[in-house]
């Protein structure tokens, strides 16, 4: 007996270090400090979110606020239903994965070969490279507005894409994040599946988690529990409902436990191969051998020490937000009804409250001349601006344009766009980078 005491004793001296360690990070304190950062962003009448985070599988706070319809003042739960948009990607990613290790199609396959509709176009594109942004096509939404629609079911959207005759860039070239590939990914996965999409990811991933998320390809259609889309104006909120479908890209609608049980699936995969995960957080590779942090429907990064994995979604009022810590076993799990940019307020401020020993503020440092940045860039075809010192401070503004922005520097070559939030642009030799929340626009 006495020996079974000592072993137990033991067991309990080797997790201690992890047992202080949960505590430290979700002790009253912190929690308190997480909850106010959540309800900080939203009022009871007004749209709202949900915020979850998870250690080690487990929920550790869960909250959610607001209103899901403002008519009715119907609330916000843990079983409303929004629109993922963005966060469906990786949804596509997963299930493409698993029907490659069937058989059914290989990652490295020519586009050209599944969907006939493109065999005009002159180069080869894999299906990997529709999942990483690398393919070189015109995005959907610029498409979209080339056509002067704002109302396209996905049914049209694919018909668009067919009609695609050039390319932007070779595939492989650059990164350019875009919804375009993965709606010609849904449509292979639908043909080779032999099934619709929504009801291969219904079979293939919903079914099997117990989620009772399903995607959507007609904006049009009802959908039961669903909070409704708004936009703040200057005479209070209006409804700003979805207009496009691109399945795929966008389109799953899911509730909030839907989005933690597919948070705990990322740590803990219940369907197809741990090993799916880790291909999809490799860094994509260009021809020029540079390397992209981004991988097949993910992103990832190292921020302020932090090493993670992430990715957002945003469509009209509709935001949702999954970001993991691999490190810790953590997770932050955002939705919101209210547009914005108030996930990242939640999800990134309560990372550093939560990990505030591992953060390391960012270093200013000053080596560059100003003037090495000057120049004339494209930021997308035909949208041309100009960067130029003057008086120890650096300007952008648009070609040909009188009007200027002061651009303040955050360190050697980081300046923040105080246009939008949460935005910067990060000079290279080549080229810079507008950083716009998650999306990264290079410019040569």
């Amino acid at each position: 007996m006495k020996t079974r005491r000592n072993q137990i004793s033991l067991t309990f001296l080797l997790f201690l270090p992890t047992i202080l360690l949960f505590a430290q990070q979700f002790n009253s304190k912190v929690l308190a400090k997480v909850d106010s950062i959540f309800n900080a962003q939203f009022t009871k009448n007004g749209p709202g979110g949900a915020f979850a985070v998870l250690k080690d599988g487990a929920v550790v706070y869960k909250n959610t606020k607001g209103l899901a319809n403002m008519e009715y003042y119907a609330p916000i739960t843990d079983t409303t239903v929004f629109n993922i948009a963005s966060n469906s990607k990786h949804m596509t990613t997963f299930l493409a994965l698993q029907m490659a290790d069937e058989g059914k199609f290989s990652l490295e396959d020519d586009v050209r070969d599944h969907l006939p509709e493109l065999a005009h176009l002159k180069h080869k594109i894999t299906v990997k490279q529709l999942t990483n942004h690398t393919h070189g096509l015109p995005n959907v939404d610029e498409l979209n507005q080339f056509k002067g629609k704002d109302r396209m079911t996905n049914s049209e959207i694919l018909e668009m894409l067919f009609e695609i005759q050039t390319f932007n860039f070779k595939p492989g070239e650059h990164y350019v994040y875009s919804n375009t590939g993965y709606v010609l990914l849904s449509e292979i996965i639908a043909r080779k599946g032999e099934k619709p999409f929504e009801v291969l990811l219904d079979e293939y991933l919903f079914g099997k988690l117990n989620m009772n998320s399903h995607a959507i390809g007609n904006f049009n259609q009802i959908v039961s529990n669903l909070a409704d889309s708004y936009g703040q104006t200057s005479k209070g909120f209006q409804k700003n409902p979805l207009t496009s479908s691109n399945m795929g890209a966008s389109g799953v609608h899911a509730n909030f436990n839907d989005l933690i049980a597919w948070a705990k699936h990322f740590y803990n995969p219940q369907i197809g191969k741990p090993s799916f995960w880790k291909e999809m957080v490799k860094p994509t590779v260009l021809n020029s051998k540079k390397t992209i942090e981004y991988g097949m429907g993910l992103q990832f990064e190292n921020f302020k020490g932090v090493d993670i994995v992430f990715h957002g979604g945003g469509t009209v009022g509709y935001r949702s937000y999954i970001l993991h810590v691999p490190g810790e076993a953590l997770s932050f799990v955002f939705l919101a009804n209210d547009g914005g940019f108030s996930g990242l307020d939640v999800v990134y401020g309560s990372l550093e409250v939560i990990l505030n020993d591992s953060i390391e503020e960012e270093q200013s440092t000053f080596e560059t001349p100003l003037t090495q940045y000057e120049g004339t860039y494209e930021l997308n075809p035909g949208a041309y601006y100009t960067i130029f010192a003057e008086k120890d401070s650096l300007f952008w503004k648009s070609h040909g344009s009188s009007e200027r922005l002061f651009l303040p520097r955050k360190n050697n070559n980081a300046f923040t766009f105080s246009p939008i939030p949460y935005s910067k642009l990060t000079f290279y030799d080549d080229r810079f980078d507008l950083r716009i929340a998650d999306f990264n626009y290079p410019s040569p």
